[in-house]
């Protein structure tokens, strides 16, 4: 090798030198190197290095006589590097090798590691010089000739990268050794670290003057080769032709730096349909599948797998059919191998293998517990509690070095003290001696082990040290603290836990034989203290502020892992030392270290010496960072290549990742914790040192943009730790908060806005196509029916994206839940949506964060969803039309070319027609690292100022502004500065495009992000604030929420003078209101706040005024402000907020003087703040708006709260928040109720004033007299609040004023609402509040009303033109009497329009016939009146309209009493049914028709809603108002009833405003239709008990009548005999007003069992109610009932055999004044007897009652067999030798019953309810006919004429039989013999 490189030695030198390196690098080069197979303790390693040595010599003298020549490289130096390279890789091979078998042997691993080193150092030294040498020429001014023509002809590239050992040994010696990284020592990763330092200075150093070799991010080289569209490689795959069945195939397609994959599939391709299919899946789980044949919707010809390095095929066939099979090819496209020189990719390989040895030095895996191991011995065997609170607290100082104790002149002392050589220390001993009280336990082989646990107390406690250095320095003339006698008193209670320790291991040893155990207890607990005082001592700051690294587990209460049974004395050394213990934490953590055995002295040096060791190395290794970051860095500049792949390896190596830089290390010392820590933070400053100086990144080219992303990433990563009290210091001086809320700022996605270019046609085209498709979803069942059935059609996938732009459009109307395609969230109202995707939707947030959800690219337009049509209820998502003259009004382009406008708005009204705005993405990027840097930063910022916020509760007051508290309070205003000077300046959506672009980038950046964190921020600030118990002890300095700049900026937002969203002044409100709740915030500064908000003087009063009173004011007249805009979530939450203040003990009485004040002035100047205050005193209704606080039940459990963040009326479901645990859920309305605080200030003067003006206003109505909205509104309140106070007022606290009005309030009762009676009160509120329009006295338009369009389409009202009595009047007569309205409305004009003579005509023509029937000429003239056969449901959705109370026709009863051939009808009673004997709908289905009433009124708001538009006329909303007053004054008269003091008033018609007695069951009706079916029965009672007992006769005969009436119809339902095969049949079944449908089954329904099925349901979906029938046995077909009127069913057989079918009975049921008489007549005959029988014909009433029973049918006859039975029951009670009663008129019920005993014969199963309740009924009458002896009469009454003959010829024919067989002769059987012959 000497003489090779000699030009003048023989070519034969040469070929054998040449020979020999071809020899070597091709068979096993290891001879050379002479490596042992086995390495043992003898081997030296130095013979092998300097063979590598000789050749890295010549290889670098080849390279220097290279470049000093500028000639080629002699050809055998290229064998020579290729032997090098073969040596390399065998040391290498050979090192791993060793590495893996000696595993177990430190001496021979840390001699492998030693020779990798040497080896290693003398490569980098050679490389070193090697680059040396060629910068000198390349530097020198003046080069040589040779060098200068190699450099101009670029003869450099191939010499220097292509054939020197530079380019090959080295770079592979660089990425051998990244491979032993992680099996190297960390002594020998931080050499290497720094040998290889110098490597990458030297390429450094010379990269300036190679450019390009070495090129920068902004190079134009990274432009040209950084394209995503390269064919990277391709996959050409086909099946067999056809292919096999039962095949399995599968195969992954894997090529590193893909993007992506796109598949071309043959034409040919087709498999068998559904059963044989191809499955991609790509690396993120996204699944494809394809079948069929390819060119169809289901198998396109191409496909586009994006975002994804890897994609799985996969291929099943079953057993059946088989087809041509697929075809197709793989081409994966991404970014192209990057051509770079070598040196420069050996500096980037050098980068790399530092960040990797860096994070492998970094990572604390070793440090950590092992589960596995944990779980894998045995407990009592265990190691030391790596996790324990200790390492943070008792030992976190570490452990001393013994020339820092000499310097401690305590521990020095205590020394002395412990060996008795220290006269102070006696001193101080007999001290606590004397002081101490507890038992002494004499044991003096102890008392040094308790002299030393005593001074381990002293030394490891701040305030008993600084006494015994006091005591010390005052040669003890000082006094000893408390503190030192506790210490003592403690350390001696250790001496009994020593002896009771001893005594159990004597025992234990006894046991195990163990004779020479050498472990004395004392001894241990004595070398445990001594080691305890050569630990560091801390501050007291330590024990009390350091946070558990286990949340759940306090400080100061440390456990043992050792759990051992309490003896008495461990029990009285607790609870005497518990005190102790608290007061001084210390004490514990040294009681627990000597306690606990797996705390060794020797376990516990190792941990310590480990983590000094780690914390070193950690700390180098940061400050090798910040040198490498220094080094490479050019210009200030860090977004350098080199940079960026270092701290990629950095961050991507570690295998776990701390939540703090000291996590593990604990112990370690105070010292090193500095030093780590200012390392740590040195290496962020200087990151941040390198972004802060690139400011504006619009005009970077993309490399440096990703480079800056990266860096960024890295620098947040860096933060995003659990910060701790000790840096603070670091937080203040890099000002933390500013730079978190700056970074979010600038990864803010920015997006250009851009002009749609869509036409006119365009936008009216899809208008009319979004208007077919809503048409057609009215039409049918369900969304999800319309969905699927437009899917299904072919051309779907065409129109795909329209029909799911339709949907996003119409999503409220259609009942759709839209979900951010980003986070995942609900989005309710405001969105961002693609217009390239098919259906994605972005929350503002990830819209302002740059989210990409999948398939979704830079250069799509976005549309933002915020306006919505006034007249369609749909987004607008083209040309938005707006009002100028409306109050936020906008329309679609399409309803405004069709005209189609809701009320209020005119063809005149000015409008203006706004475009609409795109946004395109402005920043292109191609990772995500924007998003994850704005969303992480975020994260980051609130995590921290949580963090600061609740650091803020444990401040105590009397610590300086030096300590932690103070810096934390600091850094906790900064947050809060920060947030609200985001919420400054909102940037207007509409605000001029050409305006936006004169502001700087930062600028629009800063607009951005505020403008699309709005709701985040509110929300981390209301987090921020503090609970009541926790805020008294803040300081004003600290706690900025009490400040007056921060209440008036939350009232600017809250008021919307500063361009925030709605939902943000939602929020500022609700901060507000958190903020008033604080005792700490006070009542001026929210006053002066209000004042300087709303620019408000402050008022200058004779009166004193109280603290507050403006905020109240303020927030009253803010509320009625809410109210005029129409905005029900707004007055609702300013009403619960008022609400909630008024239980504030400081707000209270200010509240309580607004509201009185507000109702003094009632009916003087009434206003909309008089409404206001009546809503805040009465409640508002329960409106689930978002954020409304409920409680709910789900799924059984207990009541939990929740937010409301969304609600679907429709759907009687909520989407809300657990306020717990965070979880979102969807729960039914049942489930929930309203968090609601009730005002509690009504006092009797309040009630007075209600009362007074509830009188004069029904004395206007009564007069006529017009009033206004507002005076009906307040009456509606003022009885509102009335009925609250009645609930809670007992009858005695009632005055006798209430009652007195109780004639006005029958008469505002019995008023119709001439609503439909299924409105709830509560939906007529909300529609109230929801029309009421700000323009309260010029508004023009008229209501829609259903008699408007009645007109039109239907003819002439009937009872056009009436007023409300005559109204009442027709309406009764064409409901009880079943006369059409038409000719009741011809009978009234005929006489005279007088209802008295209508009636009267009436009766008359009753008396003789049951049923009317009017002349010819009546008919003829009622064809006017008549209306035409249209649809009406399609006009007036519900007939059944309130007018009031119904009036009564009483019929001629006179002929019941003589009449024997009354009629039962037969009973449809199924005879299997349930065996309850009265199962009454109450009782049963009263949940079901709960919902069912909800349901129909929620569907009746949203018709008049979308009936009415946004605001109703002053006309309807009076209408609207008076009802409500209706049915608020029948709640409040039912109260008064129900509570009524019998002792002071009588209830007689005249108190209640009837003209006779009889008309009192009436108004009882009217009552019995409230929702409160409890009080009504108690209202009943009352009025039974306190009427006058001469009005009982008349009340029975109208509660007879009321139960004498029929409203039930039948519809019989019936399929073929038999069914046909592949049968579909459905239908709807409605019975107007029926409160429930009973469904009887005929016992011969059978169907096929589990093929073919019936499903009858309450629900159009067939989902709600559901019942299921198939198969042949009759239990399965039993009757139900289901609630409301109409009902669904669905019979569907496949094509198998068939079955006879079914038939199905629906009988309607109706809870109306049937069941008002019931009640009435059931508590009449459950009082007093002697009262009934002195009021009441008991024989008229028993002959209405048998008329009832004979025309009632199913539970009504079972009511009224009921009250049958009672009657009976009162005459056996009576004193009377005669019955009043006549029982004969039971005939009709005795045919029945025997008819229905024929019909259930079977005696094995129990007989229906009817047979029984006749039973009973029978024999009781039996019974009753006995005692008054007229049995016989009774009994042949009961027979008719037909059956007593037959009877009686049934005897004769028996007494001739037994005279037969006896053969005595007589007339009986001469008789029989007689009739036999003829």
């Amino acid at each position: 090798m000497d003489n090779v490189n000699v030009s003048e030695e023989k070519p034969s030198v040469s070929l054998i030198f040449q020979s020999l390196c071809q020899f070597y690098s091709n068979v096993e080069p290891s001879g050379l190197l002479n490596l042992p197979f086995t390495l043992n303790k003898e081997f030296d390693f130095q013979p092998t290095l300097a063979v590598l040595e000789t050749f890295l010599t010549v290889a670098a003298k080849e390279f220097a006589i290279a470049i000093k020549s500028g000639g080629d490289i002699p050809e055998q130096s290229q064998h020579l590097i290729k032997l090098l390279c073969s040596l390399q890789i065998s040391l290498f091979s050979w090192i791993e090798q060793q590495f893996d078998s000696q595993s177990g042997d430190a001496d021979q691993k840390e001699l492998i590691q030693e020779m990798l080193l040497k080896y290693v150092k003398m490569v980098v030294k050679k490389s070193n010089d090697s680059i040396q040498i060629l910068l000198d020429n390349v530097k020198d001014e003046l080069p040589t000739a040779k060098f200068a023509i190699m450099m101009s002809s670029n003869k450099l590239l191939e010499v220097v990268l292509d054939k020197t050992y530079l380019s090959s040994s080295v770079r592979q010696m660089v990425l051998l050794l990244s491979h032993l990284v992680h099996k190297l020592s960390n002594n020998y990763r931080l050499s290497l670290l720094n040998y290889l330092m110098t490597l990458t200075q030297s390429m450094r150093d010379l990269s300036p003057h190679l450019p390009d070799q070495f090129f920068k991010l902004d190079s134009n080289y990274w432009m040209s080769v950084a394209s995503d569209d390269v064919v990277l490689r391709t996959w050409d795959i086909e099946s067999p032709h056809s292919y096999e069945n039962n095949q399995q195939a599968t195969q992954v397609f894997s090529c590193p730096g893909a993007t992506s994959f796109v598949v071309d599939f043959d034409n040919k391709c087709e498999t068998e349909k559904r059963y044989d299919y191809l499955l991609f899946t790509d690396s993120r789980g996204n699944k494809m599948q394809f079948d069929q044949k390819v060119g169809t919707d289901k198998w396109p010809k191409n496909v586009t797998f994006r975002g994804s390095h890897r994609l799985t095929f996969l291929f099943h066939s079953d057993g059946s059919n088989v087809e041509w099979g697929y075809k197709f090819k793989v081409t994966a496209k991404g970014f192209a191998d990057v051509q770079l020189s070598a040196l420069f990719d050996l500096h980037l390989a050098a980068c790399k293998l530092l960040g990797k040895l860096s994070a492998a030095v970094l990572d604390r895996q070793h440090l950590m517990p092992n589960e596995m191991d944990f779980n894998a011995v045995d407990k009592d065997k265990m190691a030391i509690d790596l996790k324990s609170d200790l390492w943070s607290t008792l030992l976190k100082g570490g452990h001393m070095e013994s020339h820092m104790l000499k310097k401690s002149k305590l521990n020095q002392f205590l020394l002395e003290m412990i060996s008795g050589d220290s006269q102070l220390g006696q001193q101080l001993l007999k001290s606590c001696a004397d002081h101490y009280v507890g038992s002494n336990l004499k044991k003096p082989d102890l008392d040094i082990t308790i002299l030393t646990v005593f001074s381990a107390f002293v030394w490891h406690c701040e305030p008993l040290r600084e006494s015994v250095i006091q005591f010390v320095e005052s040669n003890g003339s000082s006094e000893l603290d408390d503190g030192i006698h506790s210490a003592y008193s403690y350390a001696e209670s250790m001496r009994l836990y020593i002896v009771d320790q001893r005594q159990k291991q004597k025992i234990a040893d006894e046991k195990d034989n163990n004779v020479n155990n050498a472990n004395d207890i004392g001894e241990v607990v004595k070398e445990k203290a001594e080691f305890l005082l050569q630990i560091s001592a801390l501050e007291k700051s330590y024990f009390k502020n350091k946070p558990s690294r286990r949340s759940s587990k306090n400080i100061v209460s440390v456990k043992s892992s050792t759990q051992h049974k309490k003896t008495p004395a461990d029990t009285e050394r607790q609870f005497s030392a518990s005190g102790i213990s608290e007061k001084f934490p210390e004490f514990k953590f040294v009681t627990e270290f000597i306690k606990e055995s797996k705390w060794t002295k020797s376990s516990v040096i190792k941990v310590l010496d480990d983590r000094r060791k780690q914390a070193r190395n950690t700390t180098e290794v940061y400050e090798f960072c910040i040198k490498f970051v220094d080094m490479s860095t050019d210009d200030s500049s860090i977004f350098e290549v080199i940079i960026v792949l270092f701290l990629q390896e950095l961050l991507g190596q570690q295998s776990c990742q701390c939540q703090h830089y000291l996590d593990w290390l604990e112990g370690c010392g105070i010292q090193l914790e500095n030093n780590l820590r200012q390392a740590y933070c040195g290496i962020i400053k200087r990151l941040l040192e390198g972004i802060q100086h690139l400011q504006d990144s619009r005009n970077l080219n993309k490399s440096v943009k990703t480079a800056q992303e990266m860096i960024q990433a890295t620098f947040i990563h860096l933060l995003g730790v659990n910060w701790q009290s000790f840096d603070l210091d670091f937080l203040l001086e890099a000002n933390i908060p500013n730079l978190l809320i700056q970074t979010a700022k600038g990864s803010v996605a920015m997006r250009s806005e851009i002009l749609s270019d869509i036409t006119e046609v365009e936008e009216l085209k899809e208008y009319d196509q979004y208007m077919t498709w809503l048409n057609e979803h009215k039409n049918d069942v369900s969304f999800s029916d319309w969905y699927n059935q437009i899917k299904s059609t072919s051309k779907f996938k065409e129109k795909e994206k329209a029909v799911q732009m339709f949907i996003a459009k119409f999503c409220d109307l259609l009942e759709v839940d839209i979900w951010c395609d980003g986070c995942g969230k609900s989005l309710p109202g405001r969105r961002y949506r693609c217009l390239q995707c098919t259906d994605m939707d972005l929350c503002a947030t990830c819209y302002a964060g740059g989210v990409m959800p999948q398939c979704h690219l830079d250069d799509h337009h976005l549309i933002y969803l915020m306006y919505k049509c006034d007249e369609c209820n749909a987004f607008i998502t083209g040309r938005r039309v707006h009002c100028c003259i409306c109050d936020d009004f906008d329309l679609c382009f399409g309803c405004f070319k069709k005209e189609h406008f809701p009320p209020g708005h005119l063809d005149s009204h000015s409008t203006k027609i706004f475009p609409l705005m795109k946004f395109q993405n402005t920043q292109k990027s191609d990772s995500s690292l924007q998003s994850y840097i704005h969303q992480h930063v975020w994260l980051l910022f609130a995590s921290f100022t949580l963090q600061m916020a609740g650091t803020m509760p444990s401040v105590p007051t009397e610590h300086t502004e030096d300590n932690f508290v103070a810096k934390a309070g600091k850094l906790h205003q900064q947050c809060i500065d920060q947030l609200m000077f985001c919420l400054q300046d909102i940037p207007s959506v509409d605000q001029d495009v050409l305006e936006e672009t004169e502001k700087s980038f930062a600028k629009q950046k800063e607009e951005e992000f505020s403008l699309h964190s709005q709701e985040r921020i509110m929300g981390l600030l209301g987090a921020m604030i503090p609970k009541e118990n926790t805020c008294s002890s803040l300081s004003g300095s600290i706690h900025s929420f009490s400040s007056e700049k921060f209440l008036t900026r939350l009232f600017d937002i809250a008021r919307g003078e500063t361009g925030h969203e709605s939902n943000t002044q939602h929020l500022a409100m609700g901060l507000v209101a958190k903020l008033l709740h604080l005792s700490s915030v006070p009542t001026q500064v929210v006053d002066n706040a209000v004042c300087q908000s709303a620019n408000i003087q402050s008022p200058v009063s004779c009166q004193p005024q109280l603290d507050g009173e403006i905020t109240i004011n303020f927030l009253f007249l803010f509320g009625a402000m809410c109210l005029e805009r129409s905005g029900i979530d707004w007055a609702s939450s300013m009403v619960s907020i008022l609400q909630d203040l008024s239980s504030s003990a400081i707000w209270s009485p200010v509240i309580e003087k607004y509201i009185s004040k507000q109702i003094n002035h009632l009916g003087q100047n009434d206003n909309l703040t008089s409404v206001f205050t009546l809503f805040v005193v009465s409640g508002f209704p329960e409106v689930m708006s978002i954020g409304k606080q409920v409680r709910y039940s789900y799924e059984n459990s207990e009541p939990r709260h929740g937010v409301v963040l969304n609600h679907f009326p429709d759907k009687y479901q909520t989407f809300l928040l657990d306020a717990k645990s965070r979880r979102r859920r969807t729960v039914r309305d049942e489930y929930i109720d309203c968090i609601m605080t009730e005002v509690s200030i009504l006092n009797e003067e309040h009630v007075t004033k209600f009362t007074s003006v509830i009188k004069d206003t029904v004395a206007k109505i009564q007069q006529g007299s017009s009033i206004t909205v507002e005076e009906t509104w307040i009456l509606s309140l003022c009885l509102k609040a009335l009925h609250k106070f009645l609930n809670k007022a007992e009858a005695c606290d009632i005055s006798d004023e209430i009652f007195g009005f109780v004639q006005q309030l029958s008469y505002l009762a019995g008023l119709g609402t001439e609503f439909s009676k299924q409105w709830m009160l509560k939906d007529l509120e909300v529609l109230s509040l929801m029309l009421y329009t700000q323009d309260k006295e010029n508004v023009e338009k008229k209501f829609k009303s259903p008699s408007t369009k009645q007109e039109e389409l239907l003819g002439h009202d009937p009872k056009q033109g009436l007023d409300n009595a005559a109204k009442i009047c027709l309406q009764t007569l064409h409901d009880d009497l079943n006369i059409p309205l038409s000719v009741v409305r011809v009978m009234y004009d005929m006489n005279n329009k007088d209802t008295s003579e209508l009636l009267a005509t009436v009766r008359d023509n009753l008396a003789d016939n049951s049923n009317f029937i009017p002349s010819e000429e009546i008919k003829k003239m009622a064809k006017k009146w008549e209306k035409p056969l249209v649809a009406a449901a399609e006009v007036i959705a519900d007939k059944g309209m309130d007018f009031g109370i119904q009036m009564v026709i009483m019929p001629d009863t006179t002929k019941r009493l003589t009449t024997y051939d009354w009629e039962a009808l037969p009973e449809e009673e199924d005879v299997n049914m349930s065996q309850k004997l009265i199962k009454m709908p109450d009782n049963d289905v009263v949940h079901e028709l709960l919902l069912q009433q909800r349901a129909k009124s929620s569907k009746l708001l949203r018709k008049e809603l979308d009936s009415q538009g946004k605001s109703g006329s002053r006309d309807y909303l009076n209408k609207v108002n008076l009802a409500i007053s209706v049915l608020w004054a029948r709640h409040v008269l039912m109260a008064l009833l129900s509570d009524w003091p019998r002792e002071r008033f009588e209830i007689t018609h005249t108190i209640l405003g009837c003209k006779e007695s009889g008309v009192i069951p009436c108004i009882l009706d009217l009552l019995n239709r409230t929702e409160c079916q409890d009080m009504f029965t108690k209202a009943v009672k009352n009025v039974i008990r306190s009427c006058y007992h001469t009005d009982l006769q008349s009340m029975v005969s109208t509660s007879c009548y009321f139960m004498e009436e029929n409203h039930f119809s039948t519809v019989i339902i019936d399929s073929e005999h038999p069914y046909s095969d592949n049968a579909n049949n459905s239908d709807t079944i409605q019975i107007e007003g029926a409160a429930y449908l009973s469904i009887k089954f005929d016992d011969r329904c059978v169907t096929e069992e589990g093929c073919d099925e019936l499903v009858i349901s309450s629900s159009s979906d067939l989902q709600q109610d559901r019942h299921a029938f198939s198969g042949p046995t009759k239990r399965l077909w039993k009757s139900f009932d289901i609630p409301g009127d109409t009902l669904y069913y669905k019979f569907t057989s496949d094509c198998s055999s068939t079955d006879w079918g079914y038939r199905f009975t629906v009988i309607a049921g109706k809870v109306g004044r049937f069941d008002t008489g019931y009640l009435i007549l059931n508590e009449l005959l459950s009082a007093d007897v002697d009262m009934v029988y002195r009021n009441i014909d008991m024989c008229k009433l028993w002959s209405c009652l048998v008329y009832v029973a004979c025309k009632q049918i199913s539970r009504q006859r079972l009511k009224t067999l009921q009250l049958l039975l009672r009657v009976m029951h009162t005459q056996s009670r009576k004193d009377s030798s005669s019955l009043d009663i006549d029982l004969s008129l039971l005939k009709p019920l005795w045919q029945l019953y025997r008819n229905l005993s024929k019909d259930s014969a079977d005696f094995s199963s129990v007989a229906p309810p009817i047979v029984r309740a006749l039973t009973e009924l029978f024999m009781v009458a039996e019974n009753l006919a006995d005692e008054y002896c007229i049995v016989t009469e009774y009994l042949a009454k009961l027979q008719s004429e037909e059956e007593i003959r037959h009877t009686a010829f049934q005897g004769i024919v028996n007494v001739a039989a037994v005279s037969a067989s006896i053969g005595l002769t007589n007339q009986a059987y001469n008789a029989v013999i007689g009739l036999m012959k003829k």
